[in-house]
C-alpha cells in the first residue's frame, strides 16, 4: 500500500506560522497585561497621593501641654507603598475624646474616606511625662467628625505594620521636645547595646485597667529581649528629650511607646 503525501505550499506555511505568531503574541500580550497589573497592585498608593502632614510654619514661642499622665488617643493611617507603609499620626490632644467617645468613632469609613490601605487604632492612652512642647504649629485635619493633629509620619515595612512585633526600632519624622522633672519616676528600657528608651507614654488597649501607678512593676510582665532590661530611675535633675526632626521610638508587647535618649 502506497501512502500519498502531499506537500504544504507557501500559502498554507505562511498560515500556519502566522497561527503561531498570533498564538505567541496572545501569551505575551496577556502576560504584559498581568504583570502591569500586578505591579499597579505591588505600587499601592503613589508618593504623591499620600496625605503627608503639610510643611508647618514654626514660631518663636514654645505651646504644648503639660501634666502627668496626660490623656491621648491616636489614630494612625498607613499608605502601602510596594513593601513598605508611610504612617500618618493623628492624635487629639487639642480636644482629647474619651473613650466611649474613641470607640463609637466610625474607623471603617474614616479608612476609606481617607485612602488609607490600612488603619490602626492606637487610642486609650496617656503620656508619662511632665511637658510635651514644640516651636512648630501643628497642621490640624477633620477626619471622622472630630479635628485631629498630624504631628508626625514614620516609614515602617509592611511586617512590621501587620504583625507589630514589639521591641523593634522605628524612627519617627516630628518636632517635639519632651521634659521629664526632677524627683520624678521614669521608665526605661535598656537595649543589649545599652541604649537606653524613655517611655513617653503607655496604654490601656491591652492592659484595659493600666494605671501609672502600676507602670513600676511592668517589669515583671514584660517578655524581654535577651540582653536587655527594664529600669525605674528617679531623676535627679531635669531630663529634655528633644526629636530635633526626627528620632527612635519602640513598643513593648503592651504598646507602650519609648523614645531613645540620644544623650546618655
Amino acid at each position: 500500500m502506497t501512502i500519498q503525501v502531499t506537500p504544504i505550499d507557501n500559502k498554507g506555511k505562511f498560515a500556519f506560522q502566522n497561527i503561531r505568531f498570533i498564538k505567541l503574541f496572545s501569551s505575551f500580550f496577556i502576560l504584559f497585561i498581568l504583570g502591569s497589573v500586578g505591579l499597579y497592585l505591588l505600587r499601592g498608593v503613589p508618593q504623591d497621593e499620600i496625605p503627608y502632614p503639610d510643611t508647618a510654619s514654626y514660631g518663636d514661642v514654645l505651646n504644648g501641654y503639660s501634666g502627668r499622665p496626660i490623656p491621648y488617643n491616636e489614630i494612625l493611617l498607613a499608605y502601602r507603598s510596594w513593601f513598605d507603609f508611610n504612617v500618618i499620626i493623628y492624635n487629639d490632644l487639642n480636644n482629647v475624646l474619651s473613650d466611649q467617645e474613641f470607640d463609637s468613632l466610625d474607623f471603617d469609613a474614616i479608612q476609606r474616606t481617607t485612602g488609607a490601605s490600612r488603619l490602626i487604632k492606637n487610642g486609650h492612652r496617656y503620656w508619662v511625662l511632665d511637658k510635651i512642647e514644640t516651636y512648630r504649629k501643628t497642621p490640624i485635619k477633620s477626619i471622622g467628625g472630630h479635628e485631629f493633629l498630624v504631628p508626625g509620619h514614620v516609614s515602617v515595612s509592611m511586617w512590621d505594620v501587620v504583625s507589630r512585633k514589639p521591641y523593634t526600632v522605628m524612627t519617627v519624622e516630628r518636632d517635639t521636645i519632651y521634659t521629664y522633672f526632677s524627683n520624678k519616676k521614669v521608665y526605661r528600657l535598656i537595649d543589649s547595646t545599652g541604649k537606653v528608651f524613655t517611655m513617653q507614654a503607655a496604654s490601656r488597649a491591652i492592659a484595659k485597667d493600666q494605671t501609672i501607678d502600676q507602670l513600676e512593676q511592668l517589669g515583671t510582665r514584660l517578655v524581654l529581649p535577651q540582653g536587655w532590661q527594664f529600669r525605674v530611675d528617679v531623676l535627679k535633675e531635669e531630663l529634655v528629650l528633644a526629636s530635633g526632626g526626627k528620632t527612635e521610638i519602640i513598643q513593648d508587647e503592651f504598646q507602650n511607646t519609648y523614645q531613645r535618649n540620644t544623650a546618655q
